[in-house]
C-alpha cells in the first residue's frame, strides 16, 4: 500500500521525521509520496489510501506557514474522506498552552470528515521521542 507521509515543519524538526518515516518505509518495500502539507489539495488528499501527517505547532495551536494553505481549506471542508485511513504525528512542547495543537486540529478535523484512524495520534513533546517506534508499529498494522 502507497504511503502519504504529509508535513508541515517551522524549524525543520517535523520535516526530519517525516524523512525519517520516509526511509523506514522504503526500507520495507513501501512505496511511498513524500509532500509539503500545502502541496496537498482536496482532490490529492480524496486519491489517497494511506497518509501519515507529521506537524509541529506554532503560535497558538497552529500549523506551520508550510502547512497553512492546507489547514485553511481543511477546516472549512465537508468533503468526505471515507476512503483515507490516517495517522498523525504531532510535535510540539507542552510548555505552551495547545500543546500539539497543530496536529490535534488536523486529527479530529479528518476523524469527522470520515476518514479512517490506524493509529491513535502521538504527541511528542519538545523533541521526536517516541516517533520511530510509533511509525514502525503503525507499519506492522498495515503489513
Amino acid at each position: 500500500m502507497k504511503i502519504s507521509i504529509l508535513w508541515a515543519s517551522m524549524f525543520g524538526n517535523a520535516e526530519d521525521v517525516a524523512h525519517n518515516f520516509e526511509d523506514i518505509a522504503r526500507k520495507r518495500n513501501h512505496e511511498v509520496d513524500l509532500l509539503e502539507l500545502n502541496d496537498v489539495t482536496a482532490d490529492k488528499l480524496q486519491e489517497m489510501k494511506l497518509a501519515v501527517v507529521v506537524t509541529s505547532t506554532t503560535g497558538d495551536g497552529d500549523l506551520p506557514h508550510n502547512g497553512e494553505d492546507f489547514w485553511d481549506w481543511l477546516e472549512n471542508s465537508e468533503t468526505k474522506f471515507e476512503n483515507l485511513t490516517y495517522s498523525v504525528c504531532a510535535l510540539g512542547d507542552s510548555s505552551h498552552h495547545h500543546f500539539c495543537g497543530a496536529g490535534n486540529k488536523v486529527n479530529n478535523k479528518l476523524n469527522e470528515l470520515g476518514a479512517m484512524q490506524l493509529k491513535n495520534i502521538i504527541e511528542c513533546d519538545g523533541d521526536d521521542e517516541g516517533s520511530e517506534e510509533w511509525f514502525k508499529e503503525l507499519l506492522k498494522e498495515i503489513e
